[in-house]
């Protein structure tokens, strides 16, 4: 499969679906940052949309149960409203699902 066609396993993307709307962010719009590695939800809005950013390794290498019980662990859904154009990435250091800014385009340092 070429890299442009990846995504995250459909239990997988549900889970983050129904996470986002529960929220009060339900997705408009995903997509997949090849070089990256990094797969995105989005939630449309003119002042700033808020999108959830995943690596690629944490959508494959954890379960999505474990997944949005680490996103409420972070504090993601908080953080995506308060700073909704800040580009906030989901990693995996140590086997801990992390938050940290992801230095992507013309948003460096958001």
């Amino acid at each position: 499969m070429e890299a442009e066609a990846w995504r995250p396993r459909p239990e997988m993307d549900q889970a983050i679906r129904t996470w986002m709307k529960s929220q009060g962010l339900p997705v408009d719009a995903t997509r997949y940052y090849s070089d990256d590695e990094v797969y995105a939800w989005r939630h449309e809005l003119p002042s700033g949309s808020p999108t959830l950013w995943i690596s690629r390794p944490v959508l494959e290498e954890h379960d999505a149960a474990a997944l949005v019980a680490g996103l409420e662990r972070l504090g993601v859904a908080g953080r995506m409203r308060d700073a909704p154009k800040a580009r906030f990435l989901v990693v995996d250091e140590d086997q801990q699902l992390r938050l940290t800014p992801w230095r992507h385009g013309p948003h460096l340092g958001q």
